[in-house]
């Protein structure tokens, strides 16, 4: 059964998104109609139009608002929401309140007060709210992720997320690099949230500091455009297992640039690589008091029954994976069309997606924290970032 699909918001993201939807069409698994488009730049909506006549073979019509798709449309069963995260939660109740399913880009909202009216909303409608985690779908990651529910490093009781990059160049778009538009230390910081819960277990404290490095950034244009969002966090993290975590997310690093993944246990270490790059683990096993490295050809044989679902299998060339070579843009269409595959699978299925609202608000909440922990002057447990019951800094984006 094929739903119908509209799209809101069809720049950079949106049209990523259609290429994943491209790729699950190649590989005989596009059970989406995407029939509608609503974009407020005319020139991104027509680009999404031709995009998804080249790849879908469709020609979505467009819309202006939500109200006007849903009349106009015989039929509406979902929508892709991938405008900036301002719009999320507007649009969101809205689709919701007229029994529309709802995929939201993540960040889930601009603030954990608007995050909560979008999952109220799934729940009060009876609808699927799901939110777009790609990195967490990357087959070396669901490798790392068996490996570590298989003990092969024993019980991990530390994991260090440390990134640094960018420079004082715009990423991706300059409205990123705005505290009204979220921000980009959150735009991206989710991602890495969610990783740490996906491997590690539930977050039960948050600690850190927040700066703004460069209050302009160089645009692909040449141009300078303002910047006063956080881009740069550090801070530590308690994990309900007991383990510690180490952040690090430096959005204006100059010099050598860096990505470190570590998860350390009572029995060995786990290096997990940067998100699609199809590069292998690098496991070391604590061997009667000795390190022993495990070569990445024989990583696989401590998990045989690890098994990548069917559709990933599909996009990536096999169910039992330890690294792939596929160009860039074909990984990171295969990993937003894993996202629309569970999506669908959820609606029909009467099941929560893997990442549901209530999943990315967590992300949400605890990328909030570290800056929240240092307005608050102490370290914040998650049921209080949850709550809003310390919010100081959404307060003033609210």
């Amino acid at each position: 059964m094929a739903l119908t699909l509209g799209i809101f918001g069809t720049g950079v993201m949106g049209q990523r998104h259609i290429k994943g939807l491209g790729r699950l069409k190649q590989v005989g698994r596009l059970r989406y109609d995407v029939a509608a488009i609503c974009d407020i730049l005319p020139d991104n909506a027509n680009k999404a139009v031709v995009l998804s006549q080249e790849l879908l073979g469709t020609t979505p019509q467009l819309f202006e608002s939500f109200d006007a798709m849903k009349r106009g449309l015989s039929r509406l069963d979902a929508i892709l929401v991938t405008t900036s995260p301002a719009m999320h939660a507007d649009l969101g109740v809205t689709a919701m309140q007229a029994g529309v399913h709802v995929m939201m880009e993540k960040p889930i909202a601009m603030t954990v007060k608007q995050g909560w009216r979008l999952v109220d909303a799934a729940d009060a409608n009876n609808v699927k709210l799901a939110v777009a985690e790609n990195y967490r779908r990357d087959p070396i990651n669901r490798l790392a992720r068996a490996l570590l529910d298989a003990g092969v490093i024993g019980k991990p009781f530390l994991a260090v997320q440390s990134s640094s990059g960018s420079g004082e160049s715009v990423i991706i778009t300059p409205w990123r690099h705005l505290r009204k538009s979220c921000g980009i230390s959150i735009d991206m910081g989710v991602h890495y949230t969610d990783m740490l819960e996906y491997f590690m277990g539930p977050i039960e404290s948050v600690v850190g500091m927040g700066a703004v490095i460069d209050k302009q950034r160089v645009g692909s244009d040449g141009k300078l455009y303002p910047a006063d969002a956080e881009d740069l966090t550090a801070g530590t993290i308690r994990f309900q297992s007991g383990a510690i975590g180490n952040w690090l997310l430096n959005m204006a690093g100059r010099g050598e640039g860096h990505f470190s993944r570590m998860i350390y246990g009572t029995a060995g270490s786990l290096s997990i690589p940067g998100d699609r790059s199809g590069r292998p683990l690098h496991l070391v096993q604590r061997v009667n008091g000795k390190d022993v490295e495990v070569p990445a050809d024989e990583v696989l044989k401590l998990v045989p029954d690890f098994k990548l679902e069917p559709t990933t299998a599909a996009l990536f060339g096999g169910d039992r994976l330890a690294s792939y070579d596929l160009p860039w843009t074909d990984i990171d269409a295969g990993l937003l069309a894993i996202e629309h595959d569970d999506f669908v699978s959820a609606i029909l299925e009467n099941r929560q997606p893997e990442v549901s609202g209530e999943g990315g608000l967590r992300d949400l909440a605890l990328m909030f924290g570290f800056i929240e922990s240092e307005m608050a002057g102490r370290i914040l447990n998650v049921e209080e970032l949850m709550s809003g019951a310390v919010s100081a800094y959404q307060a003033e984006l609210e």
